[in-house]
Formats: structure tokens, C-alpha cells, sequence
């Protein structure tokens, strides 16, 4: 049995510490806010990816598909079944075609049925519509099957701890999985300080009549999405350009000061800083009831990413043992934390 400390109460990390303290060893996670799954893991994503996002990269698209089943094992009850998943290919800017997105599909075994018409899209603006195979996740079903999961496999849980590297050093392995933080606490001596690209993300909640448990995704380029908030019945969305009020590429994010007091703090009502007119105007080209739509209030977090992937727009989830004793691991898609866990555990 080894003495093990995760850090990042994040759905990666508190899967990973479940399953290593399930694997018999004495598992302490750290999570800096006052609860688990208050950052990225609560704000970024809430569709359970299977691939229909990634037709510029197969290997994404091939890992989601796969971790899609464990996934649904571990946490069925945060997932949200019904509803209806719609795919869009737009006409103009897009980097795939009708004919490459139904080949895509047929490839990676993703069933698609092409849709004649669909009232919530206007047809001037899409090539192809077309109703797939997902889930959404319901992210606070999610944090309270999490929390139980922990207590029920033994983890002892430090919320509102940030550790350091003196907290650390009487552990036998560290798991870092921060996220945006990862190079924090990377020793030294591992050598592996990883450059990293960074968003500063908005994702507005909007009153969006006539949707009610139907999400629409316009791919992929002018890519652009409004899925359900759980079951809220509200809608979050995301822009490929909009979302995103600051970037950078390097070892920690940079977050403008007038941003900051809005990150991985909830629905922010009447944020001072948006840009929901452009995400409306933006989307009301392709769906037209956003134009009609009541802004709820906005979600702020960051992001992280590979650099340098434009062209193939890949998520992968990269699990890495750094030294002896630390391993890290850099998250993708939701979906994929169970797969990372396994990997965790074979590496203890």
C-alpha cells in the first residue's frame, strides 16, 4: 500500500483517487475551492463526447467513443439520456464538408441520420443537419455521485487546502491534476514543465424557448453550440471565437485583473464583462430563436489546451509519470477521467 496524494478536486482527480483508493492504498485529494468539481469539471463541458465533434481528428474522436462506455458505468446517474443531439455542417468557413463529416461518421461507427429539415436551423446557413447519438451530464448530479463515491472508497478529502510542496513531501506518489495549474508543482527535478495553450472562457446560460432538451452544434470552423444546462432548463453556449476573452501560450495562464474575480465562481448574473451580443449575433445566423433568447448570466473559466493543434482541433487526455513519485495528468474530454484513472492505478 502506498501513501498517495491527488491534487485537483476536478473530475480527473477525484476519479483518480477513487480508483487508486479502491486499489488499496491511502489516498489523500486536495482541492483548493471549498467543493469538488468547481472549475473547468463544472463549467466547461456538460455533453458526454462520443466523437461527432472531432472530424479533423480521428484519434479524439476514436477515445471518446471508447471512454464513453466506463464512463457511463462509473457515474449513470449524473448522465442525462433523453433528448436530442443536432449536427450542423455550415455552408461557408467550415474545414469539413457534408460528404467528409457522413464519411467521418461512418468510419468512427457513429450513427447519424440526416435530418430533411429542422425548424431550429436556418437552412440557408448548413450544408447538413443531422441528429446523432450523445449525453449531456448534469454537473450537479455529477459533484454529488463524486462526493459519495470518495467517502464510499475511503479518500480522505482536504477542501480548501491548496497544497504545496511541503505538504507534499511525505507522500509516496503525487498526482497532479490541476489543470490549468499543472505546472505548479512539477519538482524540479523532473524536468518536464509542459507549455501549455490557455483560455480565459465565457459560457453564457440563456432562457432559449422552443429547445427544451434539444442541443444544437454547428461544425467546424464558425463552430458554435447551445446544449442544456442540466436539468435546469436552461442552455449554456459555447463559440469557438466569443467564448474566448484572453489567451496565451506558456507555462502558467494569465488572467486579466477584471476577469479574474469571475473564475470557477458559479453563474456570475449580469456580468460587467460579456460578450453576449456577439455570441447572439453570431448564432442567430444559424439558430434563429437566439435572437429571442434571455441572457441568465455567464460561467468563467480557463481552458487549457495543446498548442499548435488549429489544424486537427485534438482533446487528447495524456496520462505521464514524471519521476518516482509524481505523475500527471493533462485532461480532455470529461468522458475520458475513468480511462485516465486505470492508467493511474497501473502506474502506482
Amino acid at each position: 500500500m502506498k501513501r498517495i496524494a491527488v491534487v485537483g478536486g476536478g473530475i480527473f482527480g477525484s476519479t483518480a483517487a477513487i480508483y487508486a483508493a479502491r486499489a488499496g492504498h491511502e489516498v489523500h485529494l486536495f482541492e483548493k475551492e471549498s467543493d469538488l468539481l468547481q472549475a473547468a469539471s463544472g463549467i466547461n463541458q456538460y455533453r458526454l463526447h462520443r466523437g461527432y465533434h472531432y472530424p479533423r481528428s480521428s484519434d479524439t474522436a476514436r477515445s471518446a467513443k471508447n471512454a464513453d462506455v466506463s464512463f457511463r458505468e462509473e457515474y449513470r446517474e449524473a448522465v442525462i439520456e433523453d433528448g436530442r443531439h443536432i449536427y450542423a455542417i455550415a455552408k461557408e468557413g467550415s474545414m469539413v464538408d457534408r460528404e467528409a463529416f457522413l464519411k467521418f461518421c461512418g468510419e468512427q461507427g457513429l450513427h447519424i441520420r440526416e435530418i430533411a429539415a429542422e425548424p431550429y436551423l436556418n437552412p440557408d446557413m448548413v450544408s447538413l443537419v443531422a441528429e446523432g447519438e450523445e449525453s449531456w451530464m448534469d454537473p450537479e448530479a455529477l459533484r454529488r455521485v463524486v462526493l459519495q463515491k470518495i467517502r464510499e472508497s475511503g479518500v480522505q478529502i482536504h477542501l480548501g487546502e491548496r497544497a504545496t510542496t511541503e505538504t507534499l513531501k511525505d507522500f509516496d506518489t503525487v498526482v497532479l491534476a490541476t489543470y490549468a495549474r499543472l505546472n505548479e508543482l512539477v519538482p524540479p527535478e523532473a524536468g518536464v514543465i509542459q507549455e501549455y495553450q490557455y483560455e480565459v472562457c465565457e459560457k453564457p446560460v440563456v432562457r432559449l424557448s422552443g429547445l427544451e432538451n434539444t442541443g444544437i452544434v454547428v461544425l467546424d470552423g464558425p463552430f458554435m453550440c447551445a446544449d442544456p444546462w442540466g436539468k435546469t432548463g436552461l442552455h449554456v453556449l459555447g463559440n469557438v471565437v466569443h467564448a474566448i476573452h484572453a489567451t496565451n501560450v506558456g507555462r502558467s495562464p494569465i488572467v486579466p485583473e477584471n476577469l479574474a474575480p469571475f473564475l470557477d465562481r458559479g453563474l456570475i448574473k449580469n456580468p460587467p464583462i460579456t460578450k453576449i451580443k456577439e455570441f447572439i449575433e453570431s448564432g442567430s445566423r444559424f439558430i434563429p430563436a437566439l435572437a429571442q433568447a434571455e441572457h441568465v448570466g455567464s460561467l468563467f473559466t480557463i481552458r487549457t489546451v495543446l498548442p499548435r493543434l488549429e489544424k486537427t482541433d485534438a482533446r487528447p487526455t495524456i496520462v505521464t509519470k514524471l519521476s518516482d513519485r509524481y505523475i500527471r495528468i493533462f485532461s480532455g474530454k470529461i468522458g475520458n477521467c475513468v480511462e485516465a484513472a486505470k492508467e493511474v492505478v497501473a502506474l502506482l
